[in-house]
């Protein structure tokens, strides 16, 4: 696990492990709120494929399916 953080950190996608997530976009967002968000949104959805893809298949349960941040993940 401790290679995969590395191998996030130095593809610059771990910032939705540094950052919270944001708040939801909304009519009146800002362009520079919507980058923001984009790229949390981004950052999370890879880091959870790459953690995912790693975990072997023998450990793999239901319960993964349903983390939908990476911070969260065990």
């Amino acid at each position: 696990m401790e290679k995969t953080l590395i191998v996030l950190a130095c593809i610059d996608i771990d910032i939705a492990l540094r950052e919270e997530q944001l708040a939801p976009l909304t009519t009146a967002s800002t362009v520079d709120v919507k980058r923001d968000f984009e790229r949390w949104d981004h950052s999370n959805h890879m880091s959870l494929m790459i953690m995912k893809h790693n975990i072997p298949k023998d450990f793999k349960g239901r319960e993964f399916e349903y983390i939908t941040q990476v911070k969260y993940f065990p």
